[in-house]
């Protein structure tokens, strides 16, 4: 459960790319700890040994005759114990276990971003024709959420790149103070992102995993800022600020036209 301030004692939001690596790694810890618990129990229950066993759809099965089962149910029930009977091998009661992981430094994922652009020299419209991304965060645990917020960190850049300014007065008062000054890029701004997932493992934690966000965002305002001045190239035209917005870009032309008549 996350994002509970009355169930957990520190909570400092999520960034730095910990979630799934933290909170990941502590589940998978505790649970190859209740797996081998749950062996070892069904093993008893079953008189076999432990390494004849597997865990599969919920329950503890025999790898060389899956019918011969038990239930999680029934072992979480063995587990808790018999009045009056000691538990075998010397076990804890129950079928839970607590594990804590902390890593040693954190992982950040990587991603390598392509960006075509088409701009309207007229207008100084910038339209995004096409949009590549190469992305690795280690182990993809759910490929929907990754894609999610793959997908998501690329609309955040677009923003970057081509909408989002804040303007200040010369008093440093804050003059983007509604949607109206302070643009976001909408559904038709953001274009279809053609993803490719390359896994590379951490060793840094069981999970192989690191964090998914910051291989989103950090290189689209790079790739859509270079592919725009790439599109004014036979203007002579250098881009050295963002965002870079339809009037600045006209700006930008008429200067380099008017160096040009001089």
């Amino acid at each position: 459960m996350t994002g509970d301030t009355a169930a957990v004692s520190l909570g400092i939001g999520t960034f730095a790319a910990r979630t799934a690596v933290n909170a990941g790694s502590s589940v998978h810890l505790a649970a190859m700890e209740v797996a081998g618990k749950a062996k070892k129990i069904a093993a008893g229950m079953m008189e076999c040994v432990e390494s004849d066993l597997e865990l599969a759809d919920g329950n503890v099965r025999l790898k060389s005759a899956p019918d011969v089962k038990k239930s999680l149910r029934e072992i979480a029930v063995k587990a808790v114990g018999t009045p009056g009977f000691s538990m075998a091998g010397g076990l804890p009661p129950g079928l839970e276990h607590t594990a804590h992981f902390t890593p040693e430094q954190s992982v950040y994922s990587n991603g390598t971003h392509v960006a075509e652009v088409e701009v309207d020299i007229e207008t100084g419209a910038v339209t995004i024709r096409r949009y590549t991304v190469a992305h690795d965060c280690g182990r993809v645990i759910n490929p929907m959420v990754v894609d999610g917020q793959v997908v998501g960190g690329v609309a955040h850049g677009i923003g970057n790149a081509l909408f989002e300014r804040m303007v200040y007065d010369e008093n440093a008062q804050p003059l983007s103070t509604t949607f109206a000054d302070y643009l976001l890029p909408l559904a038709t701004d953001v274009p279809r992102v053609d993803l490719v997932h390359l896994e590379t493992p951490s060793p840094l934690n069981p999970l192989g995993v690191k964090g998914a966000g910051e291989g989103g965002t950090i290189p689209a305002i790079a790739a859509i800022i270079s592919a725009v001045e790439n599109a004014l190239a036979p203007f002579g035209v250098t881009i050295a600020e963002a965002p870079i917005t339809p009037q600045r870009i006209v700006e930008l032309l008429g200067e380099h036209a008017l160096g040009r008549t001089r």
